[in-house]
């Protein structure tokens, strides 16, 4: 797990002077382990090293043997499928390590871009042929792993994060208004809708090719296209978790678990105790809680007690990790500043402070993410199921449905919401094709919420503190294997997740899988209007929101944030300082009342 940057120019041109220095600065908590550099006249490349695997000779850039053109790889992610693809397809290479990464480098030196889809993991990579000063971008088919590019007067630059490229290129302008309603209503944004116009996604599964500081060809790697059937067996199930979590435990380096309590953290939980076990380990699983305490912080589930002891069942070790509105003062700030790509989610609050406790002890942490996008576990797919008065994930937020946004804000983001929802399925769909119908409403989440939104999330806030995310449920044979599934084995009887419940019902019933959802809650509401007398005026004179809504509105939005507002006031209060520290330049360990009133 690592930073990487960089440049692929034109013919003739150059990059402005310390872009490298700048990239690699911004990248240095993304890779605090080392960094290397290779530069020549048409590419210059950067890595920061998060150190997972072969740690003694893992460092980067790789450069190819003579046989092979010395091309150059930098990445940033795990292939847990290299050592089968070396035996398969590498033989011969001349590889330098035991890394994983240098496993794509040697098969795109063999094999070209198309035998990238062969990989299965999290990665994103930049491969150049210093022959041709031929360059290639690439990102893992559900977006794992972040990757941005500006296409520039100088060529193409890149990077995994945007707040990097930007300190690289030096650039300055303003985000977006559009994209900024689209963070306070539904608390991200999609892939063509980017913070800053310059700045875009490289989509997930998303291959560039780049010839003279130009895309000149991209194809995408859609591994869900085919969906052949699949078992609704709970024994096939538990082979492919097993399968799953299995692959991402290559490591050399401790390893941790995020653990909720819930049915997606539980059963990674029961596949690592059974694994565990079936190989005669002895080492503990560290799982990691975030409590809060519902005396103090109303509002917030706090399940600590039933996660304790479902851990305790699998012999797991449990740390219990508090969080509560002195936490939350001091950690907003800083969860703006790590997502850079604004994810307006209240769950990379404790994500956050889970980070930076789990640093202390492992380098790689487990997470359930992707069980519901895969799976079926939200109500929104049995809302979208009904044959009449179906309910889509593409309906407008609070702060539209209130009429906050300026008058030509508010007509665009309708627009955008009409749009999306003529891609649902249609009643007829909904009563004659099940299956499709549910895979086009999951389909719809996969491509957009999961990795705009839950996978920033992650990645930005175990990164910020040198700690790698793994997400055994987005995986290329996981996903797939539970995207195929027919709709009996996902929803039923008023229920999601109906497979995996039922597995888990038998390998773990203290977990009470089909038990009626709490869903994961961060008393935030609570906590704002706490100091809703102090922060409202300051977020309704702040230039970010004031370029989507009248001031008034904000302030009224802050000082109802008890109760049902929560979330909304949320949102509005993260893009103010989000604005505030990525356009203005606050500092973010400041109180928020500072960092709202900081000039720029």
């Amino acid at each position: 797990m690592c930073g990487i940057g960089g440049y692929f120019l034109k013919t003739g041109a150059s990059a402005p002077a310390g872009f490298l220095d700048r990239m690699e600065a911004a990248l240095a908590h993304r890779g605090p382990d080392g960094s290397g550099r290779f530069t020549d006249d048409g590419a210059g490349l950067v890595h920061t090293r998060l150190s997972i695997v072969d740690l003694a000779n893992g460092a980067q850039p790789f450069i190819a043997p003579p046989d092979c053109g010395g091309k150059v790889l930098i990445a940033n992610g795990e292939i847990y499928n290299h050592s089968a693809l070396r035996a398969e397809l590498c033989q011969g290479y001349g590889f330098t390590s035991g890394s994983d990464c240098e496993t794509v480098l040697a098969l795109w030196a063999r094999h070209g871009t198309d035998i990238l889809n062969r990989l299965r993991g999290m990665y994103a990579a930049a491969l150049y042929d210093p022959a041709t000063s031929d360059g290639v971008l690439v990102r893992d088919p559900f977006g794992i792993k972040p990757l941005y590019i500006a296409e520039t007067g100088y060529g193409i630059a890149f990077a995994s994060e945007i707040a990097a490229l930007r300190a690289a290129m030096g650039e300055t302008g303003d985000p977006d208004p559009l994209h900024a309603a689209c963070i306070i209503d539904r608390q991200h944004a999609t892939d063509d809708l980017p913070a800053f116009a310059d700045i875009r996604r490289v989509a997930p599964g998303e291959t560039l090719v780049i010839r003279d500081g130009r895309i000149t060809g991209r194809h995408c790697d859609s591994p869900l296209d085919d969906r052949s059937a699949a078992s609704s067996d709970p024994g096939a199930f538990q082979t492919a978790l097993h399968d799953s979590v299995s692959a991402h435990l290559m490591a050399d380096v401790p390893l941790g678990l995020f653990f909720s309590g819930g049915v997606d953290s539980s059963a990674i939980l029961a596949a690592l105790a059974d694994l565990r076990a079936r190989d005669g380990s002895g080492e503990p699983i560290l799982t990691y809680t975030v409590r809060f305490d519902a005396r103090l912080d109303r509002g917030g589930d706090d399940e600590t007690d039933v996660a304790r002891g479902l851990a305790a069942a699998e012999g797991a070790d449990f740390v219990d990790v508090p969080y509560g509105k002195a936490d939350f003062l001091a950690d907003a700030g800083l969860a703006a500043l790590a997502c850079d790509d604004p994810a307006a989610d209240y769950a990379i609050l404790p994500t956050l402070h889970l980070a930076r406790r789990a640093a202390g002890d492992v380098k790689v942490i487990l997470s359930g993410e992707g069980g519901d996008e895969f799976f079926a576990g939200y109500g929104r797919y049995r809302a979208g199921m009904r044959p009449v008065g179906a309910k889509f994930p593409t309906r407008p937020g609070a702060a539209l449905r209130a009429g906050l946004f300026r008058n030509d804000l508010a007509s665009q983001l309708a627009a955008r919401y009409r749009k999306s929802a003529a891609a649902m399925p249609s009643m007829m769909t909904r009563l004659t094709d099940r299956d499709g119908a549910l895979a086009a409403l999951q389909r719809h989440d996969i491509e957009d919420w999961l990795p705009n939104d839950l996978l920033i999330k992650l990645d930005r806030c175990l990164m910020r503190h040198g700690v790698e995310g793994r997400t055994p449920f987005v995986d290329r044979k996981m996903s797939a294997y539970g995207f195929a599934l027919p709709v009996t084995a996902k929803i039923g009887n008023g229920d999601g997740k109906r497979l995996v419940k039922s597995w888990l019902a038998e390998r773990m019933p203290g977990c009470r899988p089909f038990a009626r959802k709490r869903g994961f809650t961060v008393p935030v509401g609570s906590w704002i209007a706490g100091e809703a007398q102090v922060l409202g005026p300051l977020v309704a004179s702040q230039p970010g929101i004031a370029a989507v809504m009248r001031p008034e509105d904000a302030r009224s939005v802050i000082e109802n944030a008890d109760g049902r507002g929560g979330l909304l006031a949320w949102r509005v209060l993260f893009y103010a300082l989000w604005h505030q520290i990525h356009r203005r330049g606050a500092d973010p360990r400041q109180p928020l009342a500072d960092i709202l009133a900081e000039q720029a």
